[in-house]
């Protein structure tokens, strides 16, 4: 789990996104215990909010250059915690 914005919110347990695809809802699969890579905001309310127009990308679908960048060398020079 890599996660910036833990200076706003200690734990993430719901990601929340509008009801359907007309509206910027975003589809995930759930059942099959599939990993993303999501980017949303997080709400003055402290709710984690994701649609259509942030970067959302099934894991297994990255290139080993962009896991790398992302476990590495993103975390250079940001207050991000990367675990």
């Amino acid at each position: 789990q890599m996660f910036k914005g833990f200076e706003k919110l200690k734990d993430v347990q719901y990601v929340y996104t509008p009801f359907d695809s007309s509206l910027c809802g975003v589809k995930l699969e759930a059942n099959n215990k599939k990993q993303y890579l999501l980017t949303g905001q997080i709400l003055s309310d402290g709710k984690v909010l994701i649609h259509l127009c942030n970067y959302i990308e099934p894991w297994d679908d990255l290139s080993w250059s962009q896991k790398k960048s992302l476990n590495q060398r993103y975390q250079m020079g940001c207050g991000c915690k990367v675990s």
